[in-house]
């Protein structure tokens, strides 16, 4: 009797990219698409992103008015956080993978807390890509229990992300450790305090109407963007040694 054929599969690579150029590049989408719609919104509609209530003098637009409604700063900031979104996600899985891995003998509250970091960072992402396709005019509810969900989760994230840092490094910690945590934890509580800063100036700015403090609030806005973007970033501290590799599907031949 013949021998039947048995089948033998792979994966084949098609490209290998290493983790630090993928973070530079899901990092720089949302940086710059932001840097260009300020300046595009400062060039071409100073007058209509700048205006206010009350009509005081602003020398800066909010975000929201950089990159909502006018065109085409939301096309700009839009098609940035498309193309970023799907890197985050998976830095997201790998980071779940990195805190299962970090103890030999993980508590029950750390494998709780790593499992809500992760679940935390998925609704920030989620909530980001809501906030940007749905707008405050098209649908206020749903914009606004995104932002509010987007920056909750955010600085949670944030917070429990150094937590599992220094509860799970090995003793005494690394120099690569060190420098993780040290990054994260600066970033964090520059994103929380200029977030609370434009809080205030917010309030004052709608309190008061005084010229130039919806300009503080601005600029407010922008750090916190800038910092949550770096905290991000920090991932290449995490994974040094990581690449990203892009498979083909799986191949079954006959042998």
């Amino acid at each position: 009797m013949d021998r039947l054929p048995s089948k033998v599969s792979h994966a084949s690579s098609i490209m290998r990219l290493n983790f630090r150029l993928v973070a530079k590049v899901t990092c720089a989408l949302p940086l710059f698409s932001f840097i260009f719609c300020v300046i595009i919104a400062l060039l071409i509609h100073f007058k209509s992103s700048t205006a206010t209530h009350c009509k005081v003098a602003n020398y800066l637009p909010s975000i929201s008015a950089a990159i909502g409604g006018l065109t085409p700063e939301r096309y700009i900031w839009r098609t940035g956080i498309a193309l970023h979104t799907a890197p985050r996600y998976m830095v997201t899985l790998m980071y779940y993978n990195f805190h299962r891995n970090r103890s030999a003998t993980p508590s029950v509250w750390y494998q709780l807390l790593y499992k809500l970091t992760c679940l935390l960072n998925i609704v920030e992402v989620s909530s980001l890509v809501v906030l940007t396709y749905v707008s405050s005019t098209e649908n206020p509810d749903i914009h606004e229990v995104s932002f509010i969900s987007f920056v909750v989760c955010s600085e949670v994230y944030m917070f429990f992300t150094c937590v599992l840092l220094k509860w799970s490094a090995y003793k005494p910690m690394s120099e690569q450790e060190q420098q993780s945590l040290r990054w994260k934890s600066v970033m964090f509580v520059a994103n929380v305090s200029s977030f609370l800063t434009s809080v205030y100036f917010y309030f004052r700015h709608n309190w008061y109407c005084e010229p130039g403090v919806y300009t503080m609030f601005a600029l407010c806005e922008y750090i916190v963007v800038v910092t949550n973007i770096a905290f991000h970033y920090t991932a290449v501290l995490d994974f040094p040694t990581f690449s990203v590799t892009v498979g083909s599907a799986t191949v079954s031949k006959n042998s």
